[in-house]
C-alpha cells in the first residue's frame, strides 16, 4: 500500500501544475478582482494581451482602469451594480488600452462571488480577445454595402435600360399597328407580322428581366383579391390556344368540379406561372397535346389546397438537367436556345413565384416523352362572384369608344403624335398637354372621362400632375381615370403610383388592344370586337381619288421612310410631322450647345432620351451618331476644346437635317 503512495501523490502535484498552467495559457484572459474592481488575480495571457508584467497590476490596477473613459463610466454605472443585482454578466464589451496605448476589444463575463451573509467577496471574469470577430465583421458589413449598392446599381442599370429600349421599341410597335390598319399588299402583310412578332419577344425578354430583378430585389408582394381560377384558365388557354392551334397541338383542360367558384389569392402572379407553364410547353412541343390540371385536395372552410399541373407530350428534359432549368438564364441545351430561343429566365421567375406563395415548383420529364411541371398552393376561399352582366363583357355594354373625352399629357411630340393618331381611330376626342403644369390647368377647366399621363415630363413630372389634379376641388377629380403611359419600367413605381392617386399604368412600347382595353374598361366603354386593331375612319375616300404625298429619296442626312408609312402617305399628316419635327430639332440645337458648353453629363441623356424617337423617324443617323460621340465625351471627360468642336458639329448637322426637311416642304412648281 505505502508503495503507491508516492506515485498517487506525483499525479495529484501534476494534476495541480496541469491546471495552473490551463489558468496560466489559456486561450482567454482570466482576471479576479476585489468588488471595488482591484485586481488581485491575473493570468499570463490577459498580462500578455495588456504588455504588463504581473507585479505592475496585481493590487496596483483596477480593471476598470484599463478601459477608456466611456468603459470606466459603464463599468461604475452598469456593470458593477448588475453584478451586485444579479450576480453576474455575460457578454459585455469593452475596449482594453495596453501599455502602449494601443486598444483591443474584448468581451467580458462576470461573476460575483458571496459570503454565507451574503456579502460581495470577489469578482471572477473572463476575457476574450474579439480583435478578428470585429475585422471580420467589418469586412462583411462591408461587403454587404458593396452587394446593396451592387443590387441597388443593377436595378437602376435595368431601369434606365429598359426605359431606353421601351421608347424606341414603343415608336416600332406604334408604327407596325399603324401601318397594318392602312390595308397594306399581301406582301407587306407578312413584314408586318415579323416585325409585330420580333417586338413583342423583344418586349418578353425585356420584361422577363425586369420581373426576374424585381423578385431578385424583394421588391414583389403577394396581394390577396377574389377572382374566378376557371375564368383566369380560360383566359390563359384562349391566349395560347392561337398558338397551340397553329401547331396542331390539342389543348385539353382537366378542372376539379369541387374547386370554388371564388378563390382569394394573387390572380396576376398565379397566371404569370400557368402562361409561362403553358407557353412552354406549347414551344417545346411539336405533336401530341398539351393539358393543364387543377386538382383540389384538402378542402377547409378557411382553406383549399390546390395542385396545379401542365403536362405535354413534346420533347422532354433529361435527369440531369431537372435541377438546372431552374437556374436564372439557364435552359436544357446550347440546342435548345438555337432552336427554340428565350432567355432561360421563365423558369426561374416561376419558381420563385410558386416560393413566395409557400408552394414548390416540381417536375418530370423524361426525353422524347414530354414534361409535367406541376406545384402546390394554398388558397382561400372567395365570396360568391355576383352574376354576370347579360352580354357576357367585361365592360359595360355601349357601342364603341365614340364620344370620349381624353386627355393626353405627353412632352415627346412623336410619342404624342402616335397616341392621338390611335385615339382619333377610336373615335375618341382628345387634348393634348406638353408638360405637367398645363394638364393640371386643363384638367381644371374641362369635364375629361381619363387622363393618360407620360411620367417624365419637364418641369413638372407626371407624378406630381396625377397629385395634384387629385387635389383639385370637386368630389370629380377624385374618381377621374388616370392611365401612365410611359416607358419606365413599372417595377418599383407602384408605390409612387398608388400615392400620386394613379389607377393603372400602360407601358411603352403598348400593344393598341391593351390601351383600347384599359381606356374602355375606366370610361365604362365596350370595344367594338376584333383584335385591339386600330380601325380606318368610317368611309374613306376611294384609294384612286386618295391624295398621294410624294416619297422622298433618302439623303446623307435623313430618310423620311418611316415618316411617311406612319402617316399611311397621306400628306397633310406627313407635312404636320415633318414640322413639329423641324420645331423640335430647332430647340434641341441650342440646348445640345449649352451642355456641351457646360459638360453636363445628365442633361445630356435627358435631351437626347427627348429627342430620340424624333431622330431615329426622321432616319438622321448621322446626327444620332454624333449625339453618341457626345455622351462618350462627357462621360470620358473630354477637354473643352474637343467639346466645343463637337457642338459645332452637332449643330451644322441639325442644320443639314432642317434645310432638307425644309426642301421637302417647300411647294413643287
Amino acid at each position: 500500500m505505502n508503495t503507491l503512495t508516492p506515485a498517487r501523490v506525483d499525479i495529484k502535484e501534476l494534476i495541480e501544475e496541469s491546471a495552473e498552467d490551463l489558468y496560466e495559457n489559456a486561450p482567454c484572459g482570466y482576471v479576479s478582482t476585489l468588488p471595488d474592481g482591484t485586481i488581485v488575480k491575473i493570468n499570463q495571457t490577459l498580462l500578455s494581451w495588456l504588455g504588463y508584467r504581473r507585479e505592475e497590476v496585481l493590487h496596483q490596477k483596477k480593471l476598470q482602469n484599463f478601459f477608456p473613459i466611456g468603459g470606466r463610466i459603464f463599468y461604475e454605472t452598469h456593470h458593477a451594480p448588475l453584478l451586485r443585482m444579479q450576480g453576474g454578466v455575460s457578454e459585455l464589451n469593452y475596449d482594453f488600452t495596453r501599455k502602449n496605448g494601443s486598444c483591443f476589444p474584448a468581451l467580458i463575463n462576470s461573476v460575483q462571488i458571496k459570503d454565507d451573509g451574503g456579502k460581495p467577496m470577489l469578482n471572477r471574469s473572463t476575457v476574450l480577445d474579439i480583435t478578428e470577430r470585429k475585422r471580420y465583421e467589418k469586412e462583411l458589413l462591408l461587403a454587404k454595402k458593396k452587394a446593396e449598392e451592387a443590387t441597388a446599381a443593377k436595378a437602376a442599370f435595368l431601369s434606365t435600360i429598359s426605359h431606353e429600349i421601351r421608347t424606341p421599341l414603343n415608336a416600332v410597335t406604334g408604327i407596325t399597328h399603324l401601318l397594318a390598319a392602312g390595308e397594306p399588299r399581301p406582301d407587306q402583310v407578312e413584314l408586318l407580322d415579323m416585325l409585330q412578332f420580333s417586338s413583342g419577344h423583344l418586349l418578353n425578354l425585356i420584361n422577363d428581366v425586369l420581373d426576374f430583378n424585381k423578385i431578385e430585389s424583394g421588391k414583389v408582394a403577394l396581394e390577396e383579391k377574389p377572382f374566378d381560377l376557371r375564368t383566369l384558365l380560360a383566359g390563359i388557354l384562349g391566349t395560347l390556344g392561337v398558338k397551340a392551334t397553329q401547331k396542331g397541338l390539342a389543348l385539353h383542360t382537366r378542372v376539379d368540379d369541387r374547386l370554388p367558384a371564388a378563390l382569394v389569392g394573387d390572380p396576376l402572379k398565379i397566371s404569370q406561372v400557368l402562361t409561362n407553364l403553358v407557353g412552354n410547353a406549347v414551344k417545346f412541343t411539336d405533336r401530341g397535346s398539351v393539358t393543364v390540371a387543377v386538382e383540389a385536395r384538402d378542402i377547409t372552410d378557411t382553406a383549399i389546397s390546390l395542385r396545379f399541373s401542365v403536362t405535354d407530350t413534346g420533347i422532354g428534359i433529361a435527369a440531369d438537367k431537372h435541377a438546372q432549368i431552374f437556374e436564372e438564364f439557364i435552359q436544357a441545351g446550347y440546342a435548345i436556345n438555337e432552336t427554340y430561343g428565350g432567355t432561360g429566365l421563365g423558369l426561374a421567375i416561376s419558381r420563385k413565384l410558386v416560393e413566395l406563395h409557400g408552394g414548390k415548383l416540381a417536375l418530370e420529364s423524361e426525353p422524347g416523352k414530354g414534361s409535367r411541371f406541376y406545384f402546390t398552393l394554398t388558397l382561400k376561399p372567395g365570396p360568391e362572384p355576383a352574376a354576370p352582366a347579360a352580354t357576357g363583357s367585361p365592360f359595360p355594354a355601349s357601342a364603341s369608344l365614340a364620344g370620349l373625352h381624353v386627355l393626353v399629357a405627353e412632352d415627346n411630340r412623336v410619342n404624342r403624335f402616335i397616341v392621338t393618331q390611335f385615339l382619333a381611330r377610336w373615335g375618341v376626342r382628345f387634348d393634348t398637354a406638353e408638360n405637367g403644369a398645363e394638364a393640371v390647368a386643363l384638367a381644371g377647366r374641362n369635364d375629361y372621362d381619363l387622363v393618360l399621363l407620360d411620367l417624365q415630363m419637364p418641369g413638372m413630372s407626371g407624378l406630381e400632375a396625377a397629385t395634384r389634379v387629385r387635389s383639385l376641388p370637386g368630389e370629380k377629380y377624385q374618381s377621374l381615370p388616370i392611365i401612365a403611359l410611359s416607358a419606365s419600367s413599372r417595377g418599383g413605381l407602384e408605390e409612387s403610383l398608388a400615392a400620386a392617386g394613379i389607377n393603372d399604368f400602360v407601358g411603352k412600347p403598348f400593344q393598341p388592344s391593351e390601351l383600347l382595353a384599359k381606356i374602355a374598361a375606366y370610361a365604362g366603354k365596350r370595344p367594338a370586337a376584333g383584335d385591339g386593331r386600330p380601325e380606318a375612319p368610317a368611309d374613306p375616300a376611294p384609294e384612286t381619288a386618295r391624295p398621294v404625298a410624294p416619297r422622298p429619296a433618302a439623303s446623307p442626312s435623313v430618310d423620311l421612310t418611316g415618316c411617311v408609312e406612319l402617316t399611311e402617305n397621306n400628306p397633310d399628316d406627313l407635312r404636320d410631322l415633318v414640322q413639329l419635327s423641324i420645331d423640335e430639332l430647332v430647340l434641341y440645337k441650342g440646348e445640345f450647345r449649352s451642355i456641351l458648353v457646360a459638360g453636363d453629363a445628365t442633361l445630356l441623356e435627358r435631351v437626347a432620351h427627348r429627342s430620340k424617337v424624333t431622330i431615329n423617324l426622321l432616319g438622321a443617323n448621322r446626327l444620332k451618331a454624333l449625339i453618341g460621340e457626345a455622351g462618350r465625351q462627357l462621360h470620358g471627360g473630354g477637354d473643352p476644346d474637343g467639346r466645343q468642336a463637337l457642338a459645332g458639329a452637332i449643330e451644322a448637322e441639325v442644320d443639314a437635317v432642317v434645310d432638307e426637311l425644309n426642301r421637302f416642304l417647300r411647294p413643287r412648281a
